[in-house]
């Protein structure tokens, strides 16, 4: 894959690999003649990632991080969480009534679904329902720091996960960070991949 050479800050090409074998992608590459580039690393849980990790470090690259995807069937869903907590927004004038503190505002963009929790003050916490195919993805989950740990992270998936029931979809698929990574298979994902992104150190 590569960035669109008008994108700010475009990483250049980024090479899949699926080998588990790193001296062998890199090899490929070099073969390959591929100027600056990243390396994303797909493996099973089940793989050491630690030690892929330390291999591409022995061979001159860095890594720049380690996520987790994960897969929910949508056939054993969390309870509903209580409507007067969770607002689904779908239309713009919905959006408008969301109390939002951050300087960047979010946006609802065409074909997406957010759901949202608000004091009526200030936003506590947002996670975003984006169609792909017979399925979706799911974005930006993101509860405020001093509000965590109180079960609005799994309201909030709940939420989004009944809706994608509703809504017909097949699977629910994610990408998740270290600290989500625990949260997800609360709610009923399966992690089913790893993903580790490297590139070379002298970039």
């Amino acid at each position: 894959m590569q960035d669109s050479p008008d994108r700010k800050k475009a990483r250049k090409r980024e090479v899949i690999s699926i080998s588990g074998d790193p001296a062998r992608t890199i090899q490929r590459l070099k073969d390959a003649n591929i100027g600056w580039h990243f390396i994303c690393e797909i493996h099973s849980p089940d793989v050491d990632f630690e030690a892929i990790r330390a291999e591409y470090k022995e061979l001159g690259y860095r890594a720049v991080s380690t996520e987790w995807l994960f897969v929910h069937s949508l056939v054993d869903l969390p309870a509903k969480p209580d409507s007067d907590l969770v607002v689904k927004i779908d239309s713009q004038e919905i959006m408008e009534t969301i109390p939002q503190t951050a300087a960047h505002k979010r946006q609802l963009m065409p074909g997406t679904t957010k759901f949202a929790i608000h004091d009526g003050l200030s936003d506590t916490g947002w996670v975003t329902h984006v169609p792909v195919g017979s399925s979706h993805w799911v974005s930006s989950l993101w509860v405020r720091p001093e509000n965590r740990g109180n079960g609005l992270g799994r309201a909030l998936m709940s939420a989004l996960l009944h809706h994608a029931k509703e809504q017909g979809d097949e699977a629910s698929v994610l990408l998740a960070t270290s600290d989500g990574a625990r949260l997800y298979p609360k709610v009923g994902y399966e992690q089913i991949a790893v993903l580790q992104m490297f590139c070379p150190k002298n970039r």
